[in-house]
């Protein structure tokens, strides 16, 4: 039994907010996201969308673990919430709705799900998730099944804006549920990452994932502490 202190949740809370929102186009660096989410101090003047981009992960972070202690499914009630907390006052439309209108990916060689087609689409996605998730015997089947299901909630694009980080998001939370190493995406992988998902390239993504995910056993062996209570992830380095 592997015991994660809470050093380490704030240390993904801080990444996890910076390259999520970075990738989307945030100007913050990591250094002053951690200044903003765990010192609570403001260093320059600054954008207040991009403020509260990432302030919103102070938010959803401890409900992420809340929700992993609850042992609480994905749903589509669960991906709106989500929204609605990191997208609150970071868009123009209302954080937690799926779209009305249709939506396109610049640059992307498919058409995203007609909005009319959304809660069907998306309530498929959840139950592949979850079927993969649970037939996998392996931490390499289970991030085959969360690659792919990434891939596939960006063609889904179910939300106006937003959705990038939303799915992100879910990949740590499928990650921590099933008791692996989480993926979190760096932005200086850009480029890599938003290439894999533009050409629908499930290989590449899966051998990225994992050399993420090796990474993260690196900073998650620097923060256990063994007699820690505060939260627990068994069998984390479970191949």
């Amino acid at each position: 039994m592997l015991y994660l202190s809470q050093d380490y949740f704030n240390d993904l809370m801080v990444r996890m907010a910076h390259h999520s929102t970075a990738i989307e186009g945030n100007s913050l660096t990591q250094g002053e996201t951690k200044s903003i989410l765990i010192d609570g101090y403001v260093p320059r003047p600054m954008d207040m969308r991009e403020l509260h981009e990432v302030l919103n992960y102070k938010t959803y972070v401890p409900k992420m673990l809340e929700d992993l202690r609850l042992k609480t499914e994905i749903s589509l009630e669960y991906i709106q919430s989500i929204h609605a907390i990191l997208c609150h006052e970071a868009i123009e439309s209302v954080p937690g709705k799926f779209k009305v209108r249709q939506n396109m990916i610049v640059g992307a060689n498919f058409e995203t799900i007609p909005p009319y087609l959304v809660p069907t689409e998306l309530e498929n996605w959840r139950q592949n998730l979850k079927y993969q998730l649970e037939q996998a015997k392996s931490n390499d089947e289970m991030v085959e099944g969360i690659c792919r299901q990434h891939i596939q909630f960006e063609h889904i694009h179910p939300f106006p804006d937003g959705n990038g980080r939303v799915g992100r998001a879910l990949m740590v939370y499928s990650c921590l549920q099933m008791k692996v190493p989480p993926i979190v995406i760096p932005v200086e992988e850009k480029k890599k990452y938003i290439n894999y998902l533009n050409t629908e390239n499930l290989a590449g993504l899966i051998n990225f994932s994992k050399g993420l995910q090796q990474k993260e056993i690196e900073r998650i062996q620097a923060f256990v502490h063994e007699n820690e209570q505060e939260f627990v992830v068994q069998n984390i380095f479970q191949k």
